[in-house]
Formats: C-alpha cells, structure tokens, sequence
C-alpha cells in the first residue's frame, strides 16, 4: 500500500503525484508537488511524511496562508486518512491510499509488510529527540493561525538543521521531532553531527519568544544505540524509518531533561563518542520508565 494526491489547481489542469515516504508542497521546483503557478503558496508550505511503513501524516511548514485538512488548520501534524481533502490556498488535494493492484510497477510501496519492497538493516545511530516545552499551555493562550505559524516555522528551520548536518528527521509526534544519522560508518561523527544540530537547534530557540512574550524553550535528549531501519521501497536514505530499544530510550531520555530542568541531556553511550571538549555535567544512573537496565544521564546548558 501506498498513496497518491490528486491535485485540483485552481487555474489549470488537475494532475496526480504518487507518494513515497516523503513528499513535500511549495512552489519551487525542488518540491514534489510542485505549485509554482499559485503565488500564495509559500516555498516550502508543507509535507507529508509516512512513518511505521503505513501511516501518513501532514505537517505545515510555517506558510503564511496556513494549509487545512478537511477545513480545518494545521497546527499540529495530522494524520491522513482516505479521501483527506488538503486545500493550500486555492488549491485543493486529495490523499489517497494505493494497493497497488493496478500493476503499476513504477509506484514505490511503502507497507512494512510488503517484504519484496522492503529492505531491513539493524545499525547504529545517533538519535536525537527535541521537544517544545509548555506547549499545551502556551496553545491555549496562542492564536490558531498565530501557533500553526509559529510551529510549522519551528519544524521547518530544525528540519533544515538536520538536513544540512547529514541527518533524517523519522517523524513528528505532536511538538516532538525524532532525528537520526546513520549515514557514516564512524559513530563518532554521526555523534558529533547530532550534538551539533541539538547545539544550532539551543540556538534557534533561544532566539524566539512566544506571542506573550515569554521564553521559547525546549528539551533535547541524544543517544547512540542499534535500531532496525526499514528502508521501504526504495534506496533513498530520507525515506527509512528506524524502531528499536534505542528510540524507546531517547525518548525516555528527553523526558528525564525535563525533569532535571535541562536545556540538552545526553546518554552515556553518545558522551563516549563525544570529543573530550566538551563538558557534562554528570547526573548519575537513571532509571528509564519501561527500561530494565539504568542509563548514565550527562547534561549540557
């Protein structure tokens, strides 16, 4: 199984593009829905993203005329379902899944299950989870179109973080953002390119304030550690996803930060692999919710 948009431009013909893993909307040309003919349609406005091999989900990017599914606005990532109809200004889109019983052989399925697409790798990388503090609160004293924007802005400016330090962003949960690279052998520079991005992206958050006025503030954990990477249905490294103990962990990890009221944490597995310069403050062994084994905890603010 997997997807396909129908797309209904406002001034032209409609046309159809098949989705791998990724796909993403904007006006430029390097998009995989491409909408250069609609000027209100923001240069990268939005994207889609499949994750567990079968589940697709939108993310708007921070576009200044926001998108909405089924009428209403993306703030959040949100689940596509069949027949989900996606307007980006004038322009409306319909997701659609695929079975792929019509034969045709140049459309990449992305079902888990479907093992001749599939190619499965157990490799160690470097995992970082970042997380937006107070959200839930904040969304309550935020305007819709104001959040979506301010959101959508966040995710796009960390995703290019990672891009541009070799890394894959796996998948959006709420204000959370899952990242890994993997695309060297040497873990030391996976790790290093990893702690780089959680130092751009302490930044990037440092320079923001919400609507109110008050602080824009995050938590990041890192970890390194074996995951399964399920590359499906095609080679790109963009389109894998990874599961494993050492995801469960980071995640453990990212709300152990919180607990400790730290900006970035760590895991002792991804400090050894970290160059001696850098300094943490060491919190000991953690005990993880649902871990049998404790993690030793290094913090950095």
């Amino acid at each position: 199984m997997g997807a396909i948009l129908h797309i209904q431009p406002a001034t032209s013909a409609p046309f159809e593009v098949a989705i791998n893993n990724t796909a993403t909307i904007g006006r430029t040309r390097e998009n995989t829905v491409c909408l250069s003919f609609s000027p209100l349609v923001s240069r990268q406005h939005a994207i889609i993203r499949c994750h567990s091999g079968s589940h697709y989900q939108l993310v708007d990017l921070g576009s200044r005329n926001g998108t909405y599914v089924n009428d209403q606005r993306v703030v959040m990532p949100v689940p596509l379902q069949e027949g989900a109809c996606i307007r980006v200004a004038e322009n409306v889109l319909t997701f659609h899944e695929r079975t792929g019983e019509d034969g045709d052989e140049s459309f990449q399925v992305t079902m888990v299950g479907a093992a001749a697409s599939m190619v499965m790798q157990e490799r160690f990388v470097a995992l970082l989870v970042c997380d937006i503090r107070g959200f839930s609160t904040m969304s309550e004293k935020t305007p819709t179109g104001e959040l979506a924007e301010l959101l959508g802005a966040w995710f796009r400016e960390t995703g290019n973080i990672v891009a541009r330090v070799g890394g894959t962003v796996d998948k959006f949960i709420g204000d959370a953002m899952l990242a890994y690279w993997s695309t060297s052998t040497n873990g030391k520079a996976n790790s290093g390119a990893a702690f780089y991005a959680a130092r751009q992206m302490q930044t990037l958050a440092s320079e923001r304030k919400w609507p109110n006025g008050d602080p824009f503030r995050i938590a990041i954990a890192l970890h390194h550690g074996r995951v399964t990477c399920s590359n499906v249905g095609v080679a790109a490294e963009r389109d894998a996803t990874v599961v494993g103990d050492a995801v469960n962990t980071v995640f453990r990890l990212e709300a152990v930060a919180k607990e400790l009221n730290q900006t970035l944490v760590v895991s002792g597995d991804i400090a050894e692999l970290l160059p001696d310069i850098v300094k943490f403050q060491d919190f000991g062994e953690r005990e993880l919710k649902g871990k049998s084994q404790t993690v030793r905890v290094f913090g950095l603010d």
